[in-house]
């Protein structure tokens, strides 16, 4: 009970960063290129290099978390540093002055979108990094992990719902939802406010580990940094999660920032049909998602449930743009094409949400195959590091959406249902075999992780003994 308890406090602190990471992924590029007119290339640029640095500010946070001295313990005064600022910037992110030129506004995106990234990583990182040290178990290490990321999804999930039926209302202006600006201003109030009750949760039910928890070791000279970080890094299971994370990363962001384009223009879907998909499809979806990670991991292994998820999701990913392209799915917009996009993206998210789950449980055993070596617990590097590869990427993914919708010839202010079809079908051509490819390179490398259960457990028992 004690550790349901924990888990339940542990994931709570996701919340945060499934807003931010729903906010950025699917709303950011969408709101400041069509709906305030920011060219889509300009848009990209700034929140790619926001993301760029994201990954770099990862790492930084994540050594000191694991070197922190205080009565705090590691995590904990990093995570209460960042109650204030979140909130704060995420506000201003999605409530821009009027500029007088193009230029001005890309740089408030980029200098919003990297406040309101670091400060979140900033209370992200420590606070994920704490989940090694509530359990050790193989298999209990999967749950929390699942119960993190429902909680994570379910943040940004219900904050999708709240965007689409309630925030995002057509006007006699804006006949399409998606385009009404008012809606992105008050989304940004309301997450702001759901963001920062979640850390105070989150920090505060976890204050009662502080005591218990692992005392940093010192690195007293650059030197023992350096080895340190060589050590930790060169870890070989953690070498493979790390470039498959690369590739897994830019897969996500790439998909991510087209996926407000493909369900408004490519589809046709309306606001409410949007919202629908979210309460029909993703909600059910992650709740899935954990049941199949926690099933699968017992019975075949982390490795191989992340890679036989994974690759059902590869297989299915060309599908519905097929149907679409070849005129064979049910007309645009209709209730049809609403059950047969519900139906893949319920798939989607199962899949790739329990992928995510065991990767990240996966990770969580690489801290004590690293202890062995090492003599020090690096949770902070080793999650920190794993963010690095997807956020680095992620930015690049985010970029080259913008280059995909440039190069096919989308419309800045574009009007659904007003866009030639060959346009929107050039930008599924472009989107579909480069995601492929990116997402076949990070199945490949995941599979070479090599630590099980009796790794993890004959780890433990070295550790120990000693």
């Amino acid at each position: 009970m004690k550790n349901n308890r924990n888990f339940l406090f542990y994931g709570i602190g996701s919340v945060a960063f499934g807003i931010k990471g729903n906010a950025f992924s699917w709303f950011l590029f969408f709101y400041y290129n069509m709906v305030i007119g920011l060219p889509a290339w300009m848009a990209s640029l700034a929140l790619a290099i926001a993301t760029i640095w994201d990954a770099i500010s990862d790492l930084i946070i994540g050594y000191s978390s694991d070197h922190t001295k205080s009565r705090l313990g590691r995590r904990h005064p990093y995570m209460y540093a960042a109650l204030i600022p979140v909130p704060i910037f995420f506000v201003l992110l999605w409530n821009p002055p009027t500029f007088d030129t193009d230029f001005n506004l890309f740089l408030y995106l980029l200098i919003m979108a990297i406040l309101v990234r670091t400060f979140t990583t900033l209370f992200e990182i420590p606070n994920q990094s704490l989940g090694p040290e509530i359990t050790r178990e193989y298999h209990e290490r999967t749950k929390m992990m699942s119960l993190r990321y429902f909680f994570g999804w379910m943040g940004g999930t219900v904050m999708t719902i709240l965007m689409y039926f309630v925030f995002l209302k057509p006007t006699a202006e804006y006949p399409n939802g998606q385009l009404n600006p008012e809606g992105y201003e008050i989304y940004g109030f309301v997450a702001a406010i759901i963001m920062l009750a979640a850390m105070i949760i989150s920090s505060r039910g976890l204050n009662h580990l502080i005591p218990n928890l692992s005392k940093p070791a010192a690195n007293n000279n650059f030197s023992e940094i350096k080895d340190e970080l060589k050590s930790t890094l060169l870890n070989k299971s953690f070498l493979v999660l790390f470039i498959g994370g690369i590739f897994a990363g830019m897969a996500a962001g790439f998909s991510s920032a087209l996926n407000i384009y493909f369900n408004t223009f490519f589809w046709g879907f309306s606001t409410f049909q949007i919202g629908i998909v979210s309460i029909v499809a993703v909600v059910p979806g992650i709740i899935c998602s954990m049941i199949i990670a926690r099933i699968l991991s017992k019975n075949i292994g982390k490795k191989r449930a992340a890679i036989i998820c994974g690759s059902i999701a590869l297989a299915l990913t060309p599908v519905p743009y097929a149907l679409r392209i070849f005129e064979l799915a049910p007309s645009f917009g209709s209730n049809g094409l609403l059950l047969m996009m519900s139906s893949y993206y319920f798939i989607e998210v199962s899949t790739g949400v329990a992928v995510t789950i065991l990767v990240s449980s996966m990770v969580s055993d690489i801290v004590e195959d690293s202890e062995l070596t090492t003599k020090k617990r690096s949770e902070g590097i080793f999650f920190s590091a794993q963010g690095f590869s997807a956020k680095a990427v992620s930015g690049v993914g985010i970029f080259l959406a913008g280059l995909v919708t440039s190069l096919a010839g989308l419309p800045t202010n574009a009007k659904p249902g007003a866009i030639d079809d060959n346009i929107l079908i050039n930008v599924a051509l472009y989107f579909v075999p480069i995601y492929m490819i990116l997402y076949l390179f990070s199945i490949y490398f995941f599979s070479l992780y090599k630590i099980d259960q009796d790794t993890h457990e004959s780890n433990l028992a070295s550790i120990n003994e000693r």
